[in-house]
């Protein structure tokens, strides 16, 4: 009979209503969409950005990852989503508690229907010592499931907070290179701004000798502020893209240390693209999405056992006695335990809602992980032929820029052999300085595009991010 009752209980606490997780189909293609020259994957785990070869950035980088508030917030939740994982998972353990406690008072004489007892005396002191054990059998699988779903929001956390990184670092040096870019934007623009100032002068004195017209000195004089207008505004972005870096370092607003100029940054010899399908194994996002998933169906599994009843096995054991003298003599023992069962008869459906919406749940998990996907491949891609596009467009640009550097030779030749007018030349300058502010750009995509196929792969790169983060 025993031995019966014993494997009724083990058959009974082996059940576990929780669903059979399967991930979900990722419908992954075989390859991305748009390839690239040299991809490799020699570059996982690496600090990737080391491969642009600029120690500030390097260094603002480390500065980061150690100072960043946001980066804190990740951190001091992952260890919130813990202590919670560890509260959660407490219950699968016997609770014990002490009690002890010391009374004394009186018993009136002056109730008429109660009066006092021989030999008892009207003050009395009362001493208590006992240790109370509850433990909850978890025969549905409730407690496992509760602390299998706190399990799971814990390691989404710690994606999370990956994520964190993975924007940091790759904001962080996306904020560089375009501060390197409108440091070189603005040389330009004031170089020209010289060039043209110079000429406004040369004009002015020419227009005073009675060898050009006034309106040949209007046009120089438009050019020179038009270019000193675009000083002005590399002038205003500089500082603004400064008080970003700081809010990302952490600190407060103040000048950047350059390193290499944007000419001189490196470009990795290999792009670590790799497959499709390692993009489910490294980016954090979609591991955060997935242990979303599993947290999701393990509460449908705590909705299922809230059906059928809990069993509590409680007891107690301590001394009671109204004297010290004899407080741990046998006579002072107590002692109690026992079994409570309890089984919701009827909760206006409300169990049944809640099994509804644990099913709910885990389908919006399971859809928000396909999406966070399909958005992964996307931004892979995005990402792949921006890369791709903007070096065959930089080539273009250089091409196009040595063309108008000629063409305003030219131009400034004939003009001083009176075979054009000082229009022409304005065109050529005005052409020149354009062109040379977007091959800037469009060098600084070359950059931007990389670091944001990094960030679109989430390579694994930041595992030593993270520990730079963890380090201080």
């Amino acid at each position: 009979m025993k031995i019966s009752l014993f494997l009724c209980l083990a058959l009974l606490a082996s059940c576990n209503f929780k669903p059979q997780y399967e991930q979900p189909d990722t419908q992954a293609p075989e390859c991305f969409r748009f390839d690239i020259e040299n991809t490799s994957t020699d570059y996982a785990n690496t600090t990737w950005w080391e491969q642009f070869q600029d120690p500030i950035l390097n260094e603002l980088i480390k500065e980061a990852l150690q100072n960043n508030q946001d980066l804190k917030v990740a951190t001091a939740r992952v260890l919130e989503f813990y202590a919670q994982y560890k509260v959660v998972a407490s219950q699968l353990y016997p609770q014990v508690n002490a009690d002890a406690s010391f009374e004394r008072g009186s018993v009136s004489n002056a109730i008429d229907f109660q009066p006092p007892v021989p030999g008892i005396p009207r003050v009395n002191n009362l001493y208590n010592l006992a240790l109370n054990i509850s433990y909850q059998l978890d025969f549905w699988g409730s407690l496992r499931n509760a602390t299998d779903a706190a399990k799971a929001q814990y390691l989404a956390q710690i994606e999370a907070r990956r994520t964190v990184i993975l924007t940091l670092v790759s904001s962080l040096a996306s904020a560089y290179i375009q501060l390197r870019q409108y440091d070189k934007q603005l040389r330009i623009s004031k170089d020209t701004y010289a060039v043209r100032k110079e000429a406004w002068h040369l004009f002015d004195l020419r227009f005073e000798g009675g060898l050009v017209s006034e309106m040949e000195v209007m046009q120089a004089e438009s050019e020179a502020e038009l270019a000193e207008i675009q000083v002005k505004q590399y002038e205003q972005i500089i500082p603004q893209q400064e008080n970003l870096i700081s809010v990302l370092l952490g600190a407060p607003s103040s000048d950047i240390c350059r390193g290499r100029p944007l000419d001189d940054l490196k470009l990795p010899p290999c792009i670590p693209v790799g497959l499709p399908s390692d993009l489910v194994q490294n980016r954090p996002d979609i591991l955060q999405a997935e242990q979303k998933i599993l947290a999701a169906n393990a509460e449908i599994g705590v909705a299922r056992a809230a059906f059928f009843p809990s069993f509590n096995l409680t007891g107690s054991y301590g001394f009671e006695s109204s004297a010290l003298s004899n407080f741990f003599s046998n006579a002072a023992k107590l002692w109690d335990y026992g079994l409570a069962a309890m089984q919701p008869v009827f909760t206006g459906w409300e169990l049944t809602y809640q099994l509804k919406e644990a099913k709910a749940i885990a389908m919006e998990a399971i859809h928000a992980y396909q999406q966070t996907i399909l958005v992964a491949f996307r931004e892979v891609n995005d990402s792949l032929i921006a890369h791709k596009m903007s070096k065959e467009i930089f080539e273009v640009e250089k091409r196009q820029v040595a063309a108008l550097q000629e063409y305003l030779k030219l131009a400034i030749l004939r003009y001083d052999n009176g075979q054009n007018d000082y229009l022409t030349v304005l065109n050529a300058e005005n052409s020149l300085f354009e062109a040379e502010l977007n091959q800037v750009q469009t060098e600084a995509d070359i950059f931007l595009s990389l670091i944001s196929l990094y960030k679109a792969l989430g390579q694994g790169w930041d595992v030593d991010a993270e520990y730079c983060a963890s380090s201080d």
